[in-house]
């Protein structure tokens, strides 16, 4: 391997949007070179490899410290299940992501002796210069020296450990070496060794035995670089589509429940149809999508568990993608079962012949065989007597459709111990969710004595839920009453016959799933303890309830931590909102329509969210979210935190500006407009120098490859340019001592490019923005103290006319500086630049800081329809989801606000000459000067709903139907009100995907249309013009959006 080989990509952001990072082998080396030193001088080193847990979050955090032999028990197991792992394995010491804090306190409240340490960010484990830790053995030294730690799924009790050795693992090393079957093809995880740079996706977490091969031993063994998505976002189908757009992939590793979902997404099998094969493992992937799917990709479905690995095969006919045919050098049996049934049991065979070839040799060793309790039936086909398909197991264990496994008999004992029942069991195999079947003691007349016996167990089955994990936890919605007329199938003991009873209530079972899909199926129960007074616990309680209904993790986070942190995503979020309603109608008659998503952005905790529900049911206070209030005292403080400072320096309005020899400091080069300013940056004669700040390590890389695109000559002009990785959330922007001085003391402008375009969360989400805006203040004074400048470094900040949105709409927004808060929109993007603007401000005032602003309207496409890059518009989320909701709808709002957008190209051009304008004059007061881009001969929003019509294939004689934009909102309210669409996470955000923004919609009130702003001081620095906005321009800018 070379250090400069691609080890894997992850995402910058928890947004995919913003691109992707490539991490090097060496990087990853130089990881886990500093993490072996981290835990050297922490532990020091151990001579009979005593056993340090890990749990973290699903980052490349995992594949570093796993080298260091690890227990990785799984954060989705219950505490005392991952306690009895730590006791087997004898560890006394654990590793934690700081994220998964909570859980660690759990385990330490059941352990009290364990130790736990938090480990570094993955960023602090690279950004380091470690001395290199040396491991001397050979492979036949090391052979039977143990790697890591995994568990096994728990069939018959408690998950045991299964250690792995070096020896264990290098079997799947040696895969590359099996013979070949004269007209066949080999299909063992060699399969994984592509041809040059391959970049492959899963979803499996590196606890998980196929994580943790695709994490570490497939792009080390093999030649395959795992690609991974945010670890704070649910791993599902629109997160796969979204990766699949922005990364050219070879392969991807699902289980069957992903691809499902992106089956459901718009052009999802498209997706797949490029790969080389799509592996699907974890469960069984549902027949008639096989079926499907193996008419466009390969599908490639590894049979094996952490105790034998995935099993060597011969790749099958196309026809047969669902049957396995194992490779004959591996020694194995179809051992036969059941004779009625027609099953086998796949055994492993060891002895020492299989060293080489089966895992099951070193991670089981002393036994000659090993029984898989896997099940298999034969082709029928007389012709292919070696083909077999996967039946089931021989133990109880569910396994759902996203690759969970869980033991479903501690449940089941408990719930059955009710006296009211005789009987009850688990089912679930391949599916989203488990469902319960009970069998009563006494027959149940109609649906009112059904509704009172779950009353009844519900106390029971609640409890039963602290014995199962993740999805397997039973929800009222999926509990199946036996009827008198079809008894539980029983044998001659009394045992319940699943597989019979379960397909005895076959169609009640398919009835209960499809009624439970279309709503989140919590109820929860929530009593005054004192008359009609709510207390605190019962509150607190309630709401935990509703959270877990659609989130896993409410039932056990801690009351003050951060709903988003630990992963909650916004289709989530919706289903939350739909729950509290319908639960809170039967304690209230009062209106409910102050809760909303926002309601859950704003008061993101337990904590909060019970404190608001129970003034709400207890004293009838609706909360006022968005009190101008509120909002001004907010804004105020956020003004005032970074101005209070400020030194105190008047501005020497006659000192001389460089006019050649500049050198440029760009933060967020690599963006949309970005790429485009920069262009305009590189070309320009006066500047020798410009210094490109990314959050990305690879904006380098990035950023070449899109100048090729925009700059012909840029190969002679590329040396202008440096590139500087920043992290906003640290102090000085993460700048190095010697970056931060050179950049103080050589800057004549910092341009400020970098913002989260989000509309949905709040100001204090944008807080490591604003805190960089103080820290270029910082930057454009330091240089001035160092006597290195005459003057302080000109600071120009891409704003947005969003700043003063509200003011536009009732008198003309000036092009100057706006100190009421309420001038901005009622969203945290406006009011975050609206405090960005006045902290700058403050700074031209206080500190002689050279100041402009540039509030920016909407960015559209490229200036001319025959620009080779016309047809490229980044997708503005905003836009095209109404276009994609009044596909579904029918109907489109009218007056949301004026077509004044400005072409990419056409942008970028004046932030250039607004930031090389040579006068530092024309400050009024002290004050920044505040430019407007806005297109000067603004259209009617009646253009888009032009161009919309056509592109959706709107007939003439039936067009979109126009509504008022207040109208429009409540229909998206609707949505989730009554349940139009549905309330699963292929439903109604996919299918309307406005209702993910409609606070933002709805804070334009009646439209935005007729705003206006003044826009005549950009005339004074640029001469740019504007093309005309017609309906052939917009409809080419809508071409790449695939409407």
């Amino acid at each position: 391997m070379t250090p400069n080989r691609l080890y894997a990509t992850i995402p910058k952001t928890s947004d995919v949007e913003d691109g992707f990072r490539d991490i090097t082998v060496a990087e990853i080396a130089r990881g886990v070179d500093y993490m072996a030193g981290w835990i050297i001088d922490r532990f020091g080193r151990s001579s009979n490899f005593k056993t340090i847990s890990y749990i973290g979050t699903a980052d490349l955090r995992g594949a570093i410290v796993s080298l260091a032999a690890l227990l990785l028990p799984s954060p989705r197991n219950p505490s005392t299940v991952n306690v009895s792992l730590m006791a087997q394995t004898e560890s006394t010491k654990l590793l934690h992501a700081a994220e998964v804090a909570p859980i660690v306190q759990q385990l330490q409240s059941l352990q009290p002796q364990l130790s736990a340490t938090t480990v570094p960010t993955f960023d602090d484990m690279l950004n380091t210069n470690p001395e290199h830790v040396v491991f001397a053995k050979t492979f036949e030294q090391a052979w039977n020296d143990p790697v890591v730690i995994l568990h096994s799924s728990g069939s018959t009790g408690l998950p045991k450990p299964i250690t792995m050795t070096h020896g264990s693992l290098a079997v799947l090393d040696n895969e590359h070496n099996l013979p070949e079957v004269p007209g066949r093809r080999n299909r063992d995880w060699s399969m994984w060794t592509f041809d040059g740079e391959a970049r492959v996706y899963t979803v499996f977490p590196f606890f998980h035995l196929a994580g943790f091969v695709c994490l570490t031993l497939q792009t080390i063994f093999m030649n395959a670089s795992p690609v991974l998505g945010p670890p704070n976002l649910v791993p599902d189908g629109a997160l796969l589509k979204s990766v699949m757009l922005h990364q050219k992939l070879r392969a991807v590793f699902l289980p069957p429940a992903v691809v499902e979902e992106l089956l459901q997404e718009p052009e999802g099998i498209e997706l797949l149809k490029g790969l080389d094969f799509l592996a699907c493992s974890g469960a069984p992937l549902n027949p008639e999508t096989g079926g499907m799917l193996s008419k466009v990709v390969e599908i490639v479905s590894p049979y094996g568990s952490t105790e034998i690995y995935p099993q060597p095969e011969l790749a099958p006919a196309d026809g047969d993608w669902a049957w396995h045919e194992f490779h004959p050098a591996v020694k194995h049996e179809m051992r036969l079962f059941d004779e009625s049934e027609k099953t086998f049991e796949f055994i492993v065979i060891i002895d020492e012949e299989s060293r080489a070839t089966t895992g099951a040799y070193h991670n089981m060793p002393g036994i000659a065989e090993y029984a898989t309790k896997d099940l298999f039936i034969r082709h029928p086909d007389p012709a292919k007597p070696n083909l077999y398909k996967y039946y089931g197991r021989r133990d109880d264990i569910i396994v759902l459709a996203n690759g969970e496994k869980f033991n479903p008999v501690p449940a089941e004992v408990s719930i059955a111990s009710h006296g009211a029942l005789k009987g009850a069991f688990l089912i679930g195999d391949s599916r989203t969710n488990a469902l319960l079947l009970v069998e009563p003691r006494e027959p149940l007349a109609d649906k009112l004595a059904r509704d009172k016996l779950i009353d009844e167990i519900w106390p029971v089955v609640e409890k039963s839920n602290s014995l199962i994990a993740g999805q397997g936890r039973i929800h009222r919605a999926r509990i199946l009453c036996a009827t008198p007329d079809k008894p539980f199938t029983r044998t001659g003991k009394g045992t319940i016959v699943r597989k019979l009873t379960q397909e005895t209530y076959k169609d009640e079972i398919e009835q209960i799933y499809a009624i439970a899909a279309k709503t989140t199926g919590v109820k929860a129960s929530l009593q005054p303890t004192v008359r009609t007074t709510f207390e605190s616990p019962a509150v607190v309680q309630f709401v935990r309830s509703i959270l877990a209904g659609s989130f896993p993790p409410g039932e056990n986070i801690g009351e003050h931590e951060d709903l988003f942190i630990h992963g909650l995503d916004s289709i989530q979020t919706l289903e939350i909102v739909t729950s509290l309603k319908q639960n809170l109608k039967n304690h209230t008659n009062q209106p409910l329509s102050w809760i909303s998503p926002r309601t859950i952005f704003k008061h993101s905790n337990i904590s909060e969210l019970s404190q608001l529900i129970q003034a709400f049911l207890n004293d009838g206070i609706v909360p006022a979210q968005d009190s101008a209030a509120s909002r001004v005292r907010t804004m105020n403080e956020a003004v005032k935190r970074y101005t209070t400072d400020l030194p105190v320096r008047f501005s020497d309005a006659d000192a001389p500006f460089p006019k050649d020899n500049l050198t440029v400091a760009l933060l967020g080069s690599t963006g949309y407009l970005g790429s485009q300013l920069l262009a305009n940056l590189v070309r320009d004669q006066r500047i020798s120098r410009i210094y490109c700040l990314n959050r990305s390590k690879d904006a380098q890389k990035r950023q070449e490859t899109s100048l090729l695109k925009i700059v012909t000559d840029v190969a002679e002009l590329k040396h202008k340019i440096k590139y500087i990785t920043i992290d906003i959330s640290r102090a000085r922007i993460g700048l190095t001592d010697a970056d931060f001085t050179t950049l103080a003391q050589t800057a004549d402008i910092f341009i400020y490019n970098a913002w989260r375009l989000d509309f949905g969360i709040s100001l204090r989400s944008f807080e490591p923005f604003l805190r960089t805006t103080r820290d270029l203040v910082d930057l454009s004074l330091d240089g001035l103290e160092q006597g290195a400048r005459q003057t302080p470094a000109r600071i120009v900040l891409v704003s947005s006319i969003s700043s003063v949105g509200a003011l536009a709409s009732r008198v003309t927004a000036p092009e100057a500086i706006v100190e009421d808060p309420l001038a901005t929109f009622n969203i945290g993007y406006g009011e975050s630049k609206h405090v960005a603007e006045r902290i700058l401000n403050a700074a031209s005032r206080t500190s002689g800081v050279p100041v402009d602003i540039v509030r920016v309207g909407q960015i559209g496409g490229f200036s001319s329809p025959t620009d080779t890059m016309s047809s490229t518009w980044a997708d503005q989320a905003w836009i095209s989801a109404i276009a994609r909701t009044a596909r579904k709808q029918g109907t489109i709002p009218t007056h949301v606000m004026d077509i004044d957008w400005v072409p990419v190209d056409t942008a970028a051009a004046i932030l250039h000459d607004v930031a090389l304008s040579a006068s530092i004059t024309g400050r009024a007061n002290g004050d920044a000067r505040f430019f407007h881009v806005i297109h000067r001969q603004p259209q009617p929003w009646d253009l888009l709903i032009r161009v919309l019509s056509k592109r959706l294939g709107v007939a003439e004689d039936k067009p979109l139907k126009a509504v008022s934009l207040p109208a429009w909102v409540r229909d998206l309210r609707a949505v989730l009100e009554v349940g139009k669409g549905t309330n699963d996470k292929d439903g109604v955000a996919a299918e309307f995907p406005a209702v993910k923004m409609v606070d933002y919609y709805s804070s334009l009130g009646n439209g935005a249309e007729g705003a206006r702003w003044a826009n005549d001081k950009v005339a004074g620095v640029s001469e740019v013009g504007y093309p005309v906005l017609d309906e052939e321009l917009l409809g080419k800018w809508l071409e790449s959006w695939k409407l």
